[in-house]
C-alpha cells in the first residue's frame, strides 16, 4: 500500500468550497438545459392535442372553426402548457426533490439545513421568478397564441397583463443568472427567497 509523503499531502490542491459551488453551479445550468429540451417535448404534447381536438370538432377541418373553438385551442396551449408543466415539477420536486434536469445533472433541492424541501417551500421556490416556470420558451409557447387571441378580442387590461407576463419569462433567467454570480455559494434569488439550496446528489 503506497503512504504519501508529508510533502505530497502538502503541496497536493485542496478541494475548496468555492470548487464545489462552481461544479454544483455548472451541472445545475446543464440541468437546466436539459429541463427546457423536457419543456419542448411537453410544450409539442400540448399543441399536438390542442390540434387534434381542434381537428376533431371541425370534421377534420371540412368545417370553418367556430370562436369558441379557437379560444379554446388558444387557451389550451397557453393555459395548458404552463399548468402541465408546473404540476409535472412539483410532483416531482415533491417526491423526489428534483426536476427531470436535475436528475441528469446529478443535484438536488433541500432546505438550507440539509432537510428535503416541503411542499410549501417548492411551491414558493417554483413561483419566485424562477426560470424553469419563467424562461424565454415560455414565453413564446404560452405568451405567442395568448397574444394573438388578445388582439383579437382588443382588450387593453388583458394585453397589459399578458406585456407583464411575458417580461417576467424575458427578465427572469437573468435575475437569476446575476443573482446567482453574485455570491460565493451561486444561490439565484429564488433559492434564497424559498430558503432553498441545490446540492450535488449525496454530498451531504
Amino acid at each position: 500500500m503506497r503512504i504519501d509523503t508529508i510533502s505530497e499531502q502538502v503541496t497536493r490542491p485542496a478541494i475548496t468550497s468555492t470548487d464545489e459551488h462552481g461544479g454544483a453551479f455548472r451541472a445545475r445550468i446543464g440541468g437546466y438545459v436539459v429541463d427546457m429540451v423536457i419543456f419542448a417535448a411537453v410544450a409539442m404534447l400540448v399543441i399536438v392535442v390542442a390540434g387534434a381536438v381542434i381537428l376533431l370538432s371541425t370534421d377534420g377541418a371540412e368545417q370553418d372553426a367556430t370562436n369558441a373553438e379557437i379560444y379554446t385551442f388558444v387557451a389550451t396551449i397557453g393555459l395548458g402548457t404552463p399548468l402541465i408543466w408546473t404540476l409535472l415539477n412539483v410532483a416531482l420536486l415533491t417526491t423526489r426533490g428534483q426536476t427531470g434536469g436535475q436528475y441528469v445533472a446529478g443535484v438536488r433541492i433541500e432546505h438550507e439545513d440539509a432537510r428535503p424541501a416541503r411542499l410549501t417551500s417548492i411551491v414558493a421556490w417554483w413561483f419566485c421568478l424562477n426560470p424553469l416556470l419563467f424562461s424565454w420558451p415560455m414565453a413564446l409557447v404560452a405568451g405567442a397564441p395568448i397574444a394573438a387571441l388578445l388582439f383579437l378580442v382588443l382588450n387593453v387590461f388583458a394585453l397589459f397583463v399578458l406585456a407583464l407576463v411575458v417580461l417576467v419569462c424575458l427578465v427572469a433567467p437573468i435575475v437569476a443568472f446575476a443573482s446567482a454570480t453574485a455570491n460565493a455559494d451561486n444561490r439565484a434569488l429564488h433559492d434564497r427567497v424559498a430558503g432553498i439550496t441545490v446540492s450535488p446528489v449525496g454530498q451531504r
